[in-house]
């Protein structure tokens, strides 16, 4: 296996296309995100002190709402994906939605982090478990009795 080039490195910080659930049902969007690090986020000083520990618990232990004991921990995480989804967004910018007074819904956020946690071969996964049947199978799975279109 060949070393990987600084320009494949530098490619990765262009972020990628990711669907994600859209706004109605049955409507995808797509944007470009980045992965990022948590840890270099921390490090940085991206993640205000006030949700290292929110931050903290995200990493160690993934999203657990069960374990948020009251809201002050819920709003932290809450807070916390956003800080992520801030940093990962490429296109269109986490500013640019904000300007445009488009708010991003729970599973979006929950995507966005899923993605930069494990990628996007994580969602695909995901996507699939919500997948709707579309193709219906052409009624084959009616009964004969109900499939009767003369009233007999």
């Amino acid at each position: 296996m060949a070393v990987t080039s600084m320009q494949k490195f530098k490619s990765y910080q262009d972020g990628c296309e990711v669907t994600l659930p859209g706004f109605v049902a049955d409507e995808p969007i797509c944007v470009k995100l980045k992965r990022v690090s948590m840890l270099a986020m921390a490090q940085a000083g991206r993640i205000p002190n006030a949700l290292l520990t929110a931050a903290a618990e995200l990493f160690k232990n993934g999203i657990n709402l069960e374990k948020a004991q009251d809201g002050e921990d819920f709003k932290q995480i809450a807070e916390t994906m956003t800080v992520i989804a801030r940093e990962s967004l490429v296109e269109p910018t986490y500013e640019e939605l904000e300007e445009a007074g488009v708010g991003l819904t729970d599973t979006q956020l929950l995507y966005i982090y899923n993605f930069c946690q494990t990628g996007v071969d994580a969602l695909k996964s995901f996507r699939k478990e919500q997948e709707s049947d579309a193709d219906h199978r052409d009624g084959a799975s009616v009964p004969k009795k109900a499939k009767r279109t003369n009233g007999h």
